[in-house]
C-alpha cells in the first residue's frame, strides 16, 4: 500500500519541519530571531515616557448666538453655523478683545452623535496688534470640548504665536435670556515653545 507509506512520511518530514530551529532571512544557518526576543529588545525604549509639560498661554470668554441653520445633515454630518460675537481674551504678556467676525462651522457626526467645532475668528489686542484663531477639536464625555488652536499674527510683538502647538479646554458657562452663549477657553502650549522672537527681517 504506497499510499499509506507516503502519508506517513509526509507527516514526519512536516513534524521534523516544525520542530527544527527557525533558520534567518541571511540564510547562513543561524537561528533566527523569534518575535519574543525581538520584543525583549525594544522593551526599553518603550518603557513609561514623562509627558511633556505645558504652560498656560490665555483664557478666553468668547460670546456666542444660537445656530443659525435649520439642522439638516449634509454629507459631513449636521453642520453649525454658530456666529462668534464678541469677548475678550487674557494670559501672560496678552490682552484683547474679540471682533463681531466669525463663526463656529462645526459639524455633528451622523454615527457617534458627537460635535467637532471648526471655528475661525478675530481678536484685536490691547496694542492694535491682529490675530486669527482657527480651532478644531470634539466635545468630551464631560461636555467640554478639546481644541486644537492655531494663531496666526503679522505683528513682530506676538509672532512667536504663529510657531505655539496649543490645546484648549472648551466649556459651556451657560445662556443668558436671548439664548447668547458664554462660552471660557483655557489655552496651553509646550512649555518649550517660543516665547518671544527675533525676526530676520
Amino acid at each position: 500500500m504506497l499510499v499509506p507509506s507516503f502519508a506517513a512520511a509526509a507527516l514526519t518530514a512536516l513534524a521534523s519541519f516544525a520542530s527544527a530551529s527557525p533558520v534567518n532571512s541571511a540564510g547562513n544557518g543561524a537561528p533566527a530571531q523569534t518575535t519574543a526576543n525581538l520584543t525583549s529588545q525594544f522593551q526599553p525604549i518603550i518603557a513609561p515616557v514623562t509627558p511633556p509639560e505645558f504652560k498656560w498661554l490665555y483664557t478666553a470668554i468668547v460670546k456666542c448666538p444660537a445656530d443659525l441653520l435649520r439642522g439638516d445633515v449634509g454629507p459631513y454630518g449636521q453642520r453649525k453655523a454658530i456666529p462668534i460675537v464678541g469677548g475678550y481674551l487674557e494670559g501672560p504678556g496678552i490682552n484683547g478683545t474679540f471682533r463681531n467676525l466669525g463663526a463656529d462651522w462645526g459639524v455633528v457626526d451622523p454615527r457617534s452623535g458627537i460635535f467637532t467645532a471648526d471655528t475661525r475668528y478675530n481678536a484685536v489686542l490691547s496694542d492694535g496688534s491682529d490675530l486669527y484663531f482657527n480651532t478644531f477639536g470634539p466635545k468630551t464625555q464631560d461636555g467640554s470640548l478639546h481644541l486644537h488652536i492655531k494663531i496666526e499674527t503679522g505683528s513682530a510683538a506676538y509672532y512667536h504665536l504663529n510657531h505655539v502647538v496649543a490645546v484648549g479646554v472648551l466649556h459651556n458657562l451657560g445662556h443668558d435670556d436671548l439664548n447668547v452663549s458664554t462660552l471660557r477657553i483655557d489655552a496651553f502650549d509646550f512649555k518649550t515653545d517660543y516665547t518671544n522672537l527675533t525676526l530676520l527681517h
